[in-house]
């Protein structure tokens, strides 16, 4: 099975700000719900509250250390290894972590594949993703998208493939 983050990080790492995105791109949440859809998505316990409800047309994995904690609508795992354990018994091709920041954190070393949004503007934030060395990376597919009256900032989608 193929592990893979997808993200959309600004210049200076920032993905969150209170538990929501610090700017509003609705391309690239298209872009996240097409690559995802059908998948098995693994998210840490805030980033689904973030959401409030599972995604749909996904298996939605939710990592939490509460082992009271249950869900209605989603699979609450309580270790990273035991989300990946759960979307390989699922036949999972390619399971998506979508955060957060801790869950990239944890993962960044066992993934195969990026899938990262990389806007073009530097924004105050509290939660961060570990930005690849994109040397260390084999860029399989690089996609620069002008702003307009829709998105505010110019942005690029990578597909980063580990060597």
């Amino acid at each position: 099975m193929i592990c893979s983050h997808i993200v959309a990080v600004s210049k200076n790492g920032v993905i969150g700000i209170d538990n929501r995105l610090p700017w509003k791109m609705p391309r690239d949440v298209a872009y996240f719900n097409r690559i995802t859809k059908g998948h098995c998505v693994i998210m840490g316990r805030k980033n689904y509250e973030a959401n409030k409800k599972a995604l749909p047309d996904r298996t939605n994995i939710v990592i939490s250390g509460n082992m009271n904690y249950h869900l209605e609508d989603s699979i609450v795992v309580h270790s990273i290894d035991e989300a990946l354990n759960r979307a390989r018994q699922s036949g999972e091709k390619e399971a998506f972590i979508v955060g957060g920041g801790e869950i990239y954190k944890q993962t960044r070393k066992i993934v195969d594949r990026i899938y990262i949004t990389v806007i073009d503007t530097v924004v105050k934030g509290d939660t961060l993703y570990p930005l690849p060395d994109f040397s260390k990376w084999r860029i399989l597919s690089e996609i620069p998208m002008q702003k307009d009256e829709n998105h505010p900032f110019n942005y690029t989608y990578y597909i980063l493939l580990k060597p």
